[in-house]
């Protein structure tokens, strides 16, 4: 296993923090040079005792010579050069192989989330998924490891170890026989089939999840093939002998270019001191013969040094962490609690222990947070100021789950609308198209899913043909309307411009609390005796209320089941469920009769059934008010009659979609 010396050395400021490391035995350039170290030593001392001792005086200044000529050439090799881009190659394809080994561990948490359930069935699938990767990882690191080929030699030895069952070591033999390549994928297939039975007998209820576990299975298989590829495929056989060549070259030169010999008797030249151990000479043999070693020692990461990974141990983890979490751990967690800082919600601080509370720090400042911008400067160039109004300034924080129309449009929102779009005012959607209608005045959309009452036809603001070509009104024209839909009152009280300008289409932004809260807010105008009526008949006829008979269907067929028409019994049954006895008897003449218009007189006693406690406004004093009448009146769709100020009543169409409602 590479060793690991981080822990010794944690503080590299303090004085002497390599100094411990140096005495490290396994795993450390002394282990490593030691040999080649006295090899070097042994034919160094040979030399020079030969030349001390066995050459003549004469054969002595020769000796001197060719000592000069090798010091002076042997510099010439450029050995750091050669060795560092060399070594810094190995090291890269060193760390890159060690990347590579997979990791059964996210496989086995997709496998555990993608095949819930504790039957039989279920745990039979998870466990061999996994146990089928483990086989193809060591059948794989058989190949490149002389560690695990020497625990896994034989089939047989696989099956021992549980890896593999004895019918899967006969498919084995039977693919070896037909064709003799490295087989390693054949596990990872089967884990594929078994993904795959699961999906159609249900167990998997997702083709997504599918996807993701074949995915993983895909990425081992391509890392296991990559390991195979880096042991077959090695660094150029040429670069490892230049590097091998020129190291040993140079040393070669050093034995006679770095001999320490005495000066010569009489010689007036300058020699070295003689010295009778060249130390400089030792250890400039153990920084390169060391980087060279470093380099012999990476080029297999999977051999048998010391810094070379144990697979063995790598193997067992494995196969115990892929059993843990698809069977140990499948479908369980601790109790749901409440933690420390549940009612804090965020923690102010962690806490720090006396050994560690000078490691308290605060955020880091980046570069510029403590520049100071001069207010001169802050003035836009070319940008004028926009104007900000009191409902363009939106500061609120809110919650995810607050519902659209009641938050405030921000920014974005509100260029968009002025842009007009989908939320403006008149929009092709809404419209119809560029020469469409404007829904806010359809009757349409009035139902009492909305929560809105039947409100008349408002007068359209005439668009030029710039705005139906852009899609909106001009800003001037919807000022004007705005201003008249705020001043028209009935029976003294006004209706809001917010319900009254708002589109009814029940939308996803509309949640159901709002619209009910909106509900709640028009019945108490209608019990106020807010009239919600045709301009025509104001005049003469009090309206106290409208009892809608039936939802909007704006369908293409004509059948009469799509509304309610008056003079069919569906109407009048629904009016006599509806209404109290003694009014249901007035009106059903009328019902009953042709599609007119009729007033019906009430008693009081049938207007007090029918309003409940709510009391009629007053009317003008100058004048007798009349007797309160019931109004029956089919409305037309508003696609019939928009944009012009007819009735509804005089404006139908023969197979227009209409709506039976009853004004009292």
């Amino acid at each position: 296993m590479t060793i690991s010396y981080a822990g010794e050395v944690p503080n590299g400021s303090s004085f002497g923090c390599f100094w411990r490391i140096l005495c490290k035995w396994r795993g450390s350039v002394y282990k490593l040079v030691w040999r080649e170290l006295l090899a070097y030593l042994t034919l160094y001392y040979t030399i020079n005792l030969l030349y001390r001792f066995a050459l003549t005086e004469h054969q002595q200044r020769i000796f001197e010579k060719v000592r000069q000529y090798f010091g002076a050439q042997s510099e010439s090799i450029p050995m750091s050069f050669v060795l560092g881009f060399y070594v810094s190659l190995v090291v890269k394809r060193w760390w890159e192989q060690y990347k590579l080994l997979p990791w059964p561990d996210t496989l086995a948490l997709f496998i555990s989330a993608g095949i819930p359930g504790a039957d039989e069935t279920g745990r039979l699938m998870r466990r061999n998924i996994v146990r089928y990767a483990i086989l193809a990882y060591v059948i794989t690191l058989q190949r490149v490891s002389l560690r695990v080929k020497r625990r896994f030699p034989t089939w047989q030895h696989v099956v021992d170890s549980g890896l593999m069952l004895e019918s899967e070591r006969k498919v084995f033999e039977k693919m070896d026989g037909k064709s003799p390549m490295s087989k390693y994928w054949m596990p990872l297939v089967w884990a594929t089939n078994i993904i795959n039975r699961a999906r159609k007998e249900g167990l998997i209820t997702s083709d997504h999840i599918v996807q993701t576990l074949l995915v993983e299975l895909s990425d081992i298989r391509r890392r296991l093939g990559a390991l195979i590829g880096y042991d077959t495929v090695c660094v150029p056989l040429v670069y490892t002998q230049v590097v091998t060549l020129a190291l040993y070259t140079y040393f070669v030169a050093a034995l006679m270019g770095r001999q320490l010999v005495p000066p010569a008797p009489g010689s007036t030249s300058k020699y070295e001191p003689d010295v009778y151990f060249p130390l400089f000479t030792a250890l400039q043999f153990c920084f390169y013969v060391g980087w060279l070693k470093v380099a012999e020692v990476l080029i297999n990461p999977f051999g048998e040094d010391d810094d070379d990974i144990e697979l063995n141990w790598l193997i067992d983890r494995h196969i115990k962490a892929a059993y843990m979490i698809v069977d140990e751990m499948h479908e369980e967690h601790p109790e749901l609690l409440k933690d420390q800082y549940w009612e804090e919600v965020v923690p102010k601080d962690l806490p720090y222990t006396v050994a560690s509370e000078h490691y308290r720090r605060h955020e880091p400042p980046c570069s510029a947070d403590h520049y100071k911008v001069k207010a001169e400067d802050a003035v836009y160039a070319n940008v004028q100021a926009p104007r900000k109004s009191h409902d363009e300034t939106y500061a609120d924080y809110e919650s995810v789950d607050t519902p659209l129309v009641e938050r405030r449009k921000n920014w974005f929102q509100r260029q968009i609308s002025r842009m007009g779009s989908v939320r403006s005012a008149s929009t092709d959607y809404s419209s119809g198209g560029l020469f469409g209608r404007n829904r806010h005045n359809s009757m349409v959309y009035s139902s009492p899913e909305t929560g809105q009452p039947t409100a008349p036809p408002q007068q359209h603001h005439k668009m030029s043909l710039y705005e139906r070509l852009v899609g909106r009104k001009s800003g001037r024209g919807q000022h004007r309307q705005n201003s008249k839909h705020g001043s028209q009152k009935s029976n003294g009280s006004a209706i809001p411009i917010t319900l009254r300008n708002r589109p009814r289409i029940p939308t996803p932004d509309v949640t159901k609390e709002v619209m009910d809260r909106e509900n709640r807010i028009t019945m108490g105008m209608q019990n106020m005796g807010v009239i919600m009526a045709h301009q025509g008949y104001q005049n003469e006829v009090p309206v106290l209320g409208a009892l809608v008979l039936s939802p909007i269907q704006e369908l293409d067929s004509g059948s009469v089941n799509n509304t309610l028409h008056a003079g069919q019994p569906g109407t009048t049954a629904l009016a006599q469920a509806v209404l109290s006895p003694g009014l249901a008897s007035g009106l059903t003449p009328m019902l009953t009769a042709a599609p007119v218009v009729s007033p019906v007189t009430l008693s009081p006693m049938g207007v007090s059934q029918l309003l409940g406690s709510s009391t009629p406004s007053t009317p003008r004093a100058d004048r007798t008010p009349p007797a309160p009448r019931a109004t029956v009146t089919e409305l037309p769709s508003d696609s019939e009659h928009s944009g012009s100020g007819t009735p509804p009543e005089f404006n139908r169409k023969p197979n227009g979609s209409k709506r039976g409602e009853v004004y009292v």
